[in-house]
């Protein structure tokens, strides 16, 4: 829990100090050199020889993944048509995710094979493939057109229908304009925007809260037997066994399903009514967590919030890149996803310090946190599917 909560809390910090950069320098140029801080942050905690330099070693992992992941997102969409901006956003969570499933699967064939050094190492290898697909890739066009760099924007559009194979007439051109406020703080909480910032800070703070604490909460939950329904007594927080690995790659996977869900409902019916049906459902869903039947019930029940979690999680980032335009969109997304990480680190921390306690606090926590959630959601009308991206 400590490892994961100052993770976190350098992926709020840096997400937040380093959201502008993008949109002035480039979606590339940050993706890469967050890469290389991921590469060599996960190398070091693999063999880092004390405890203090393995927390400092993950601090600069956690930094890393908090400056790509709000970057990536801005990429997918900038690069996708209107009709399938939801797709974008929703390839980029859902690797994510099942990066976090192929960890506990690995983790459940390797970890007592290869130790935990070299599984660290292990999980690092992706870094590699990304490399290469990084420099394939061109840079977003709209950052280009934001930029005013008319001929660089036009290169990267026509890159782009050349792999799609589409083709562009030779007379065509882009409109672009420097925009005088690149990565602008004042202006992600100006007048037009302040709603969209504050709105989906709140919800995606509630909604991380809940799903990081949760991270740490269900292998506890797993391995504690606090509802009483195991035939063997286990320690309080011992050591995971392959039944609780096998339990947590069920509840991930119903994390994935739950994110296809999301893409499928945000299609169909926009983004506002499934928020707010499925920030009800995780309400009532919590409410289950209370009652102890036997293991199968509760095996089932965090799957569900698993669900929840992961369909939230994902409604709110395709709305996030669609609310802001091109020349704030990092710095917005960035300084969502910072208060979102920040009710991470405070899940993690309240799962620390209250499952010794109760479980349920923990899920108690949860609760409360999931009916501010619903409730700012309820306040939040602002429908993203049809609305065309701006670049200022």
């Amino acid at each position: 829990a400590v490892v994961s909560t100052q993770s976190t809390g350098s992926y709020a910090l840096f997400s937040i100090m380093f959201s502008k950069v993008p949109d002035r320098y480039g979606r590339k140029s940050v993706l890469g050199c967050g890469l290389l801080l991921v590469t060599v942050g996960t190398l070091a905690s693999a063999f880092s020889p004390g405890k203090w330099t393995f927390l400092a070693t993950r601090f600069v992992v956690g930094a890393s993944v908090g400056i790509n992941f709000s970057t990536v997102v801005c990429f997918a969409v900038e690069c996708s048509k209107s009709s399938l901006r939801a797709y974008g956003c929703t390839i980029v969570v859902l690797a994510a995710l099942i990066g976090n499933l192929i960890v506990y699967i690995l983790a459940y064939f390797l970890l007592h094979i290869v130790g935990w050094r070299y599984f660290i190492v292990i999980s690092g290898v992706p870094a590699v493939p990304a490399f290469i697909l990084l420099v394939v890739l061109p840079e977003s066009p709209r950052y280009f057109c934001a930029s005013g760099k008319q001929e660089e924007a036009m290169k990267a559009v026509r890159f782009m229908a050349k792999v799609n194979c589409r083709e562009i007439p030779d007379d065509i051109m882009m409109a672009c304009f420097e925009e005088e406020n690149l990565g602008s703080y004042t202006m992600i909480l100006s007048k037009e925007h302040r709603w969209s910032t504050i709105g989906l800070s709140v919800m995606y703070f509630c909604n991380i809260l809940v799903g990081f604490g949760y991270i740490i909460f269900l292998p506890l939950f797993f391995s504690s037997n606090v509802c009483g329904t195991s035939s063997v007594e286990r320690e309080l927080c011992s050591t995971l066994e392959q039944e609780d690995l096998i339990n947590l790659v069920i509840a991930t996977a119903g994390g994935v399903l739950g994110l296809l869900c999301a893409l499928a409902f945000a299609q169909c019916l926009g983004r506002v009514i499934p928020m707010r049906v499925s920030t009800f459902l995780m309400v009532l869903s919590l409410i289950s967590l209370f009652f102890c039947v036997n293991d199968t019930f509760s095996l089932v029940t965090t799957t569900i919030v698993k669900f929840l979690m992961n369909f939230i999680n994902t409604c709110i980032w395709i709305m996030i890149p669609e609310s802001f335009p091109t020349n704030i969109r990092s710095t917005a997304t960035g300084f969502i996803n910072a208060w979102g990480k920040l009710g991470g680190v405070l899940g993690t921390t309240a799962v620390y310090l209250l499952f010794d306690i109760s479980s349920n606090a923990v899920t108690g926590l949860f609760l409360v946190t999931s009916v501010i959630g619903f409730l700012s959601m309820m306040a939040y009308s602002r429908e993203t599917k049809d609305e065309v991206l701006k670049d200022a």
